[in-house]
C-alpha cells in the first residue's frame, strides 16, 4: 500500500500580516497533483491544519476545498489535530468527513476502536489500520491532583508515562483489529530528541523520548516539528514530514517536502521525500541600500527581511529598499556589545516622552553617537503613518 504523509500546513498564518493563502492554494493544488500520480492510497495529515484556534473563514475554506478535492479523485484522507487546532470544531466535521472518506480523529478517548481508521488498498488487495493519537495538552492528560503543586519535572514525568501508556494501548487495540494489516500510527508531539524547524509554538507542548514510539509498527508519521527528519533511536520507521511552507525566517533555508510510504503486511515500510515547490521563499539579505537595490532581481516569488548596514547613501535610498517587491521588513544593523544606560533622560517614564526622543536616546546607546537628523525625521515620518493606520484600523 502506498501513502503520502504531509503536516503542518499552518492555513490562515500570515507573515508580518501578509496573507499567505495563495501559497497554501498552489501547494495544495500540487500535493493533490503528488498523490495522484503516485495513486497514494490515503493521505495522512499530522496536525496543526490550521494556524490559530478559530481560523479565518478564508483559511477553512482552503482546507475544506482540499479535502474535497482529494475525496473526488477517491484518495481518502486520516486528519488529527495539533497543538494550534481547536479540537473541537474538527468533531463537528467528523459525520460529514466520513461520508466522503475525510477521516478526523479529533481527541483522544477511552474508547480505542474510534482511534483507528481502515483504510484498503485500491485494488482491495491489501489493508492497513492507521492508529491515530491527536494532540495531548498536559492539562488533559494531568488529573488536577498530578497537577497541582508538582514541580514541572514531576508534571513532566507524570505526562510521559501516560504518553507511553496511550501508545501501548492503541497498539494492541491495532492488532486486535486486525494483525495482518498494515499499521501505521499517527501522532502530534515534540520528540526530544528532534530540532525545531523554526517557527514552532514551544510553550505548553512537552516533549516525550522516542523510545517511547511505537516498535511494533511499520510507520509513525509524526507532526509538530517543522524541519522535516528522520526521528533517531526508534525500532519502527518514524519521521516528521515538517511543515508545507517555510512558516518563518527561522526556517528559511529548509526544503519543504512530503513523503511517500510504501508498506506491505509483514515487511518494511520504505519512505520517499517528494520536494514541493510551491510557496514563496523567504530570504534574508544584509548589506548596504546600494547593494541591497543591486539584488532585487533575486526578490521575486519571495518574501524578504532587510539588515541594512549603514552607509552615506542609505537615508536618501531606504525608501526604494522598502518598496522593494517581496520586501516585507527593514531593519539596520546593530553593532556588537554590551547595553548601558543612556542618561538621565533614560530615568523618566517612557509614556512622557515623544517617539523621536526615544529612537534618538536607543540610537545613541547602540551607536555611541548622535543620529542624523535625517533618520530622525525618518522615523517620526514612519512612526506617525504607522500610528495613523493603527486608530484607523488599517
Amino acid at each position: 500500500m502506498r501513502f503520502l504523509h504531509t503536516s503542518d500546513w499552518h492555513v490562515g498564518r500570515t507573515i508580518r500580516n501578509h496573507s499567505r493563502s495563495e501559497e497554501h492554494q498552489a501547494v495544495f493544488a500540487e500535493i493533490i497533483d503528488i498523490a495522484k500520480r503516485e495513486q497514494v492510497d490515503a493521505v495522512l495529515v499530522t496536525g496543526d491544519i490550521f494556524h490559530e484556534r478559530r481560523p479565518p473563514l478564508e483559511a477553512e475554506e482552503i482546507v475544506a476545498q482540499t479535502l474535497a478535492d482529494l475525496a473526488r479523485a477517491g484518495i481518502p484522507s486520516v486528519v488529527i489535530p495539533g497543538n494550534h487546532d481547536d479540537a473541537f470544531r474538527l468533531r463537528t466535521l467528523k459525520p460529514l468527513g466520513d461520508l466522503v472518506r475525510v477521516h478526523v480523529v479529533a481527541d483522544f478517548t477511552d474508547d480505542l476502536p474510534s482511534l483507528i481508521v481502515p483504510i484498503s488498498a485500491r485494488d482491495d488487495k491489501e489493508s492497513a489500520v492507521i492508529g491515530c493519537l491527536p494532540y495531548l495538552h498536559p492539562h488533559t492528560v494531568l488529573t488536577a491532583a498530578e497537577g497541582a503543586g508538582n514541580s514541572e519535572d514531576v508534571r513532566l514525568r507524570v505526562y510521559q508515562s501516560k504518553v507511553q501508556d496511550y501508545f501501548r494501548a492503541l497498539v494492541e487495540e491495532m492488532q486486535r483489529r486486525n494483525r495482518t494489516a498494515v499499521s501505521i500510527v499517527l501522532a502530534h508531539a515534540h520528540i526530544a530528541e528532534c530540532e525545531f524547524g523554526g517557527g514552532e509554538w514551544r510553550s505548553s507542548v512537552f516533549p516525550v523520548n522516542a523510545a517511547f514510539l511505537p516498535a511494533h509498527v511499520q510507520y509513525v508519521a509524526l507532526g509538530h516539528m517543522h524541519k522535516p527528519q528522520v526521528i533517531p533511536g526508534t525500532k519502527s520507521q518514524a519521521r516528521y514530514a515538517g511543515s508545507i511552507l517555510q512558516m518563518d525566517f527561522g526556517e528559511r533555508e529548509q526544503q519543504k517536502s512530503v513523503c511517500l510510504i510504501d508498506a506491505h503486511p509483514g515487511k518494511p515500510a520504505t519512505v520517499t521525500t517528494i520536494d514541493l515547490t510551491q510557496g514563496k521563499a523567504l530570504l534574508r539579505r544584509s548589506g548596504t541600500a546600494e547593494a541591497i537595490l543591486a539584488q532585487a532581481a533575486e526578490f521575486t516569488n519571495a518574501w524578504v527581511e532587510i539588515v541594512l548596514q549603514p552607509d552615506q547613501r542609505t537615508l536618501e535610498l531606504v525608501d526604494q529598499v522598502r518598496t522593494l517587491p517581496g520586501v516585507i521588513a527593514v531593519r539596520f544593523e546593530e553593532p556588537d556589545g554590551k547595553e548601558e544606560r543612556i542618561g538621565e533622560s533614560a530615568n523618566r517614564r517612557i509614556g512622557d516622552r515623544p517617539a523621536t526622543e526615544l529612537f534618538s536616546d536607543y540610537y545613541k546607546l547602540k551607536r555611541k553617537n548622535e543620529p542624523d537628523p535625517r533618520l530622525v525625521a525618518l522615523f517620526d515620518r514612519l512612526y506617525r503613518e504607522e500610528s495613523v493606520g493603527s486608530e484607523t484600523g488599517e
